[in-house]
């Protein structure tokens, strides 16, 4: 993993789900669709905008350089887990101030609608 100033680039979500009538798991990964705000917008824009929708709030501090953190706002979805590591393949891109991190957000969802 690399340190970078720059906010995340690369994101997936790991989806992870408990069948209940097998009692096996079994897991996803998806592309997020991403929107950057910043500590100074509404706190609004980061409600779901229709039932379907779940919010994963990303805070990444640059200043701090900690591995950021991760929540979701929704009651159908919880946050186990964020890892970081270097995304393939990352390190060629021309552009130095793309963040070459590798964030896959861990998810389960807490309702049997999945």
């Amino acid at each position: 993993m690399t340190t970078s100033t720059e906010p995340p680039y690369y994101l997936l979500v790991s989806h992870s789900s408990l069948q209940h009538s097998s009692g096996l798991s079994s897991n996803s990964l998806a592309h997020a669709s991403v929107e950057y705000r910043y500590a100074d917008d509404s706190p609004l824009v980061l409600l779901s905008r229709h039932p379907d929708e779940h919010v994963l709030v990303l805070n990444h501090d640059p200043v701090k350089g900690d591995v950021p953190t991760v929540q979701s706002t929704s009651s159908h979805m919880a946050v186990t887990g964020i890892k970081v590591s270097v995304a393939p393949g990352a390190s060629v891109n021309e552009d130095l101030s793309t963040n070459d991190n590798m964030y896959v957000l861990e998810v389960v969802s807490t309702s049997d609608d999945q």
